[in-house]
């Protein structure tokens, strides 16, 4: 294995990069039609894809005062990734497919994940758009990434789409399923209102430097998000393999980890093809808003007799755990450098500020987790990080920037909304190196278990599976001084139209796929 520095070349740079200077995006699904074609297209199109390569032509230290040389941006990005069907579908043996995780092989739609995520009811996947299992299979995520203009949003539509018919000019061997056209805004906030995104795991010797050029003390294992490497357990993830024959080029890297994942093989016999690739979840995902917004205008009524504006945000937020503009819920806010800068151990240990259900909490529970002491917490919750890829899609139902203002206009903006019959969502992606413990362990354990936390009849209020009928009510809790405050049973605000699990490979497995 070569060190990490130099692997970056050979890492995609989606991985290591949220991208957030391009303001719109693409999700191509395709499905391969002939596997020769197929494989010329893949191998022109290696050589364009961005790597996790430093922007800066110089990315060592500084010395005190001297300033860092700047990023130079990519215009235009690619990155690719493959579902099970698709790897079978290039030419990968089966005996190389079957050392794939389980959860990869089975997909997201299959009963038994789907269940634990809570894919039902109106979620369910033989309703889904995208990777519904009556549908034939698609075969290749291609995401791009393009638009750098943050005060025109026609203009950036205009880019990805320009890009997207670009690429579908030059592909051969493949169809385009699925086209989903996606975007950020400028204050990243999703549909219901609230700044998203905004606490992302740094990696070790990938993310070096915070915002101030100083280095980076609490990254997270970098086997969390890349295959190859030491995870938060101190051991190597286990990765898929090809027999030596197979690999007659002699293009992937001799497969060299200690941990005997493989134990029917021989030593010097297998190759390594999960080497600096990784593991994305893809989930499209609809937001009720009017419900979303009605509810908490509801219960405020049911609570004080009239609604006002101050205590529906004061609620969105409890349930959410930060303001809409990204501030955390804890009792110094101004004091931070960020807006995630912030534990809970010290600062909200009884969830007075944070309730122990909010979307936040749950999600990552940081330092404070029942029964566990801060540190054992910690370290626990490092175990199960994601980094978060997703853009937002449609229109926005209202002005969302009223939600910073706190003044009566938005009253009468949230008192009024009504459902205009438009889709709007959150394209979910997330990058882990473990799709079981990572992104299905957060969903199943954290978000859909009603006892999370210590807690009783309680699932995230924002992404949770509630309001299902053949389960028990699900209500949030907001402790107080004097006595908490539960809401009514809680509807679901969020549904799922669709998934799927990819593997996204380093640039030199993409060339062993592409001979």
């Amino acid at each position: 294995m070569t060190s990490l520095n130099e692997a970056k070349r050979d890492i995609q740079g989606f991985i290591t990069s949220g991208l957030g200077h391009t303001y719109a995006a693409a999700y191509l699904f395709l499905r391969v039609t002939d596997v020769e074609r197929a494989k010329a297209w893949l191998k022109q199109l290696v050589p364009q894809i961005l790597t996790a390569e430093s922007w800066r032509k110089n990315d060592q230290p500084c010395a005190p005062g001297e300033e860092r040389p700047p990023k130079i941006y990519p215009e235009r990005i690619i990155s690719i990734a493959f579902s099970f069907e698709g790897l079978a579908a290039v030419g990968l043996s089966d005996a190389t497919l079957r050392t794939f995780p389980g959860e990869f092989q089975q997909g997201m739609a299959a009963g038994p994940r789907s269940l634990g995520l809570g894919d039902i009811g109106t979620s369910a996947p033989d309703a889904w758009q995208i990777g519904n299992p009556a549908s034939e299979p698609y075969h290749i995520l291609l995401l791009l990434h393009a638009g750098m203009d943050a005060s025109d949003s026609s203009a950036n539509q205009a880019e990805i789409q320009q890009f997207a018919d670009e690429v579908v000019a030059e592909m051969q061997g493949v169809d385009v399923v699925y086209t989903e056209f996606a975007y950020r805004r400028y204050d990243d906030k999703e549909h219901f209102g609230f700044k998203d995104g905004i606490s992302q795991p740094r990696i070790q010797g990938i993310n070096l430097y915070d915002g101030d050029g100083k280095p980076i003390i609490d990254s997270i294992a970098t086997g969390e998000f890349i295959l190859g490497y030491i995870n938060a357990f101190g051991l190597f993830p286990t990765v898929p393999v090809v027999a030596w024959e197979d690999d007659p080029n002699n293009i992937l890297p001799l497969y060299s980890n200690p941990r005997p994942s493989h134990p029917l093989s021989r030593a010097g016999h297998l190759k390594d093809f999960g080497a600096n690739g990784t593991y994305l979840v893809y989930r499209k995902m609809t937001q009720n808003v009017p419900a979303f917004w009605q509810f908490i205008r509801e219960e405020v009524e049911r609570m004080d007799g009239v609604a006002s504006v101050e205590r529906m945000l004061w609620l969105a937020s409890k349930m959410v755990g930060r303001t809409p503009n990204g501030d955390p819920l804890v009792p110094d806010v101004v004091a931070l450098k960020h807006q995630n800068d912030f534990n809970f151990a010290k600062s909200d240990a009884d969830g007075q500020h944070c309730p122990f259900g909010s979307h936040l909490r749950r999600t990552n529970p940081r330092d404070s987790f029942h029964p566990l002491g801060a540190e054992e917490a910690a370290t626990t919750t490092m175990k199960h990080r994601i980094l978060r890829r997703g853009r937002i899609y449609g229109e926005s139902l209202f002005d969302l920037e009223k939600l910073d203002s706190n003044n009566a206009a938005l009253l009468g903006s949230l008192l009024a909304l009504e459902d205009d019959g438009g889709e709007r969502g959150l394209h979910f992606i997330c990058v882990n190196a473990s799709i079981s413990r990572q992104f299905e362990f957060i969903q199943t354990n954290w978000a859909n278990n009603p006892h999370f936390n210590g807690m009783y009849q309680s699932k995230d209020p924002i992404i949770g599976d509630n309001g299902y009928a053949e389960q028990p009510a699900s209500y949030m809790h907001i402790p107080g001084d004097a006595c908490r405050v539960r809401t009514r049973p809680l509807p679901r605000f969020v549904d799922v139209l669709g998934g799927g699990y990819f593997f996204m490979p380093s640039l030199t497995a993409l060339r062993f796929l592409a001979q």
